[in-house]
């Protein structure tokens, strides 16, 4: 389903999906921090090349992010290939953003909360 197009006074704009209802933001939320705290063994940070932010291993599941760019957004990116291994890349990128953009501040600090308490 892609963005629809609207006219309005000779410009066009972009609609952009509603973000996440809560009942949907709350259960990602709930399975991420299950991911990060039973499976944190698996969550690697360290230093990748210029142009890659992390990246998720089919092989053994593992997922590594590189701690100097963005965090959050790339270990949700991740963890979304973690669990839904048949999607395509494009598909992962709408899921990411949809997610990122329906973050609350409260639940951006919790995620890095959560993450710091179980590193390794």
């Amino acid at each position: 389903m892609s963005p629809k197009k609207k006219q309005i006074h000779n410009k066009t704009a972009t609609i952009k999906p509603p973000p996440k209802n809560r009942k949907e933001m709350n259960r990602f939320i709930r399975r991420f921090y299950y991911l990060i705290r039973h499976h944190s063994d698996q969550i690697y940070f360290q230093r990748l090349s210029r142009n890659v932010y992390g990246y998720y291993d089919y092989g053994t599941g593992d997922i590594t992010v590189d701690y100097r760019k963005e965090m959050v957004p790339t270990l949700i990116h991740e963890a979304i290939h973690h669990w839904h291994l048949d999607w395509s890349e494009n598909a992962v990128l709408k899921e990411e953003k949809e997610i990122v953009n329906s973050l609350t501040s409260r639940q951006y600090k919790n995620i890095l909360r959560v993450i710091v308490e179980n590193l390794q």
